[in-house]
């Protein structure tokens, strides 16, 4: 029977694991670190054994120990480079949710001339929504059209019904890749004009963007938009953006927040030192941290932003957990504390992208694409499933072989994005389709 190797066991492998359990013919091996991780892959009768292992470190002796037919890789993205490396001298097939890294670009002939497959950037975002975009413009270059401009906006965020805090925001996910983005560099291209908004500067430039049925976000730009250009296959393009939903105020908060450096790493003393003290100094003007914050922007005490860092503990006169910390490690501390799902809330994954077409005959076309998913409560989240299933589907179809090209590859291939989406319509995570003359 054919093995696969699970390199790590986070919050996304419940949904992988399910769905090799129910549709796949195979073994599954699960290495981590977590006691508890582990408890919750046996669960499954797919998984024919799990292993307490720091996979990080020993992915090498548990290829050799195990000798599957497919590495499938969960550990965090700085590792995607360790791990292609290894399975590339031991032969193995690889499968990975996170961004293609250089490292990992650079060995492609080499997996391609040693007859093996690496899918890489394939679970939400990046991944389903690589897939919808592929299958859009390859349907408009196949009718005699050129794309003139993308746009593809993704949200992971609580449902509308369980989105009760003045954030805006639970976390499905670690609250580090949410801080860090909010230092992230942004690239987009509109009207064939490059536009970098660096560390941050994005949410300054943010828009209204309304889901018919569903409520309306706010939409900011998110890293580098101009790769896709190449990626996706449309040089014809005028505007290309990849953006992130919120709702409404996450952006104005979050500006506030860079403009007195609650987002940066540098660690120095705080022992002694109270989150009222630590906020009230940062904002560079000592005593009262709500009004030092008034102070510093201008606001009254009755503002969103004032308020929202009062509700999350920013002016609360305990000490800080820290000998040394860096405003980052604050932040982080205090959204893990609070920015929580509770008991049978669900979360909520948005999905949009509009790419307008223009033909010979002088028609234009907008073609959306529309992916509205919600979590099940007390089982997982949106997130994980959307996240979890594609490269679970990935990995049965190499498998069994209706994926068999060697090679790396992101999504977009007509043989990987084809398949896959017809599989997550049948797992009900769909995009609806709409096409517009305009």
């Amino acid at each position: 029977m054919k093995k696969v190797l699970l390199l790590g066991a986070g919050r996304i492998s419940g949904p992988f694991i399910d769905y090799l359990d129910r549709k796949c013919s195979c073994n599954v091996v699960v290495a981590d670190l977590s006691e508890e991780n582990l408890d919750l892959a046996k669960k499954f009768k797919v998984c024919s054994e799990t292993v307490k292992s720091d996979a990080c470190k020993e992915a090498s002796s548990l290829i050799d120990r195990y000798k599957p037919d497919i590495v499938v890789n969960f550990l965090p993205p700085e590792y995607m480079s360790e791990v292609s490396k290894i399975c590339l001298e031991k032969k193995v097939n690889m499968v990975h949710p996170a961004y293609l890294d250089e490292d990992t670009k650079n060995i492609a002939d080499d997996i391609k001339k040693e007859g093996i497959i690496f899918i890489v950037e394939l679970g939400l975002d990046p991944g389903i929504d690589h897939m919808s975009a592929a299958r859009t413009i390859d349907h408009i270059h196949g009718n005699g059209g050129k794309v003139v401009s993308f746009r593809s906006l993704c949200g992971a965020l609580p449902a509308p019904e369980s989105n009760s805090n003045p954030w805006g925001y639970k976390l499905s996910w670690s609250p580090s890749s949410l801080i860090g983005a909010s230092k992230r560099t942004a690239k987009i291209l509109e009207n064939d004009r490059e536009i970098v908004w660096p560390e941050g500067e994005t949410y300054r430039h943010v828009f209204l963007y309304e889901v018919p049925g569903l409520a309306v976000f706010e939409a900011y730009a998110n890293a580098d938009s101009l790769v896709y250009k190449e990626g996706y296959g449309i040089p014809e393009a005028k505007t290309i953006y990849r953006g992130t939903l919120r709702y409404p105020g996450w952006c104005e908060t979050i500006c506030y927040m860079n403009e007195i450096g609650f987002f940066e790493t540098e660690k120095k003393p705080v022992s002694g030192m109270t989150f009222a003290a630590y906020t009230a100094d940062l904002a560079g003007y000592p005593g009262d941290p709500k009004k030092a914050l008034c102070k510093r922007f201008g606001l009254e005490e009755w503002s969103a932003f004032i308020l929202r860092m009062e509700w999350l503990g920013f002016f609360e006169n305990k000490p800080l957990p820290f000998g040394s910390c860096s405003p980052r490690d604050v932040v982080s501390l205090l959204f893990s504390e609070k920015l929580l799902f509770g008991p049978h809330e669900k979360d909520l994954v948005v999905l949009c992208d509009e790419v307008v077409a223009e033909y010979p005959d002088g028609a234009r076309k907008m073609f959306k694409s529309t992916l509205i998913d919600f979590g099940v409560p007390d089982k997982w989240t949106s997130i994980a499933r959307t996240t979890g299933v594609p490269p679970a589907i990935a990995t049965r179809f190499i498998l069994e072989g209706k994926i068999d090209t060697p090679g790396l590859y992101a999504p977009m291939s007509r043989e990987i994005y084809g398949p896959v989406l017809e599989e997550l319509r049948n797992e009900g995570i769909v995009l609806e389709e709409t096409i517009i003359n305009i």
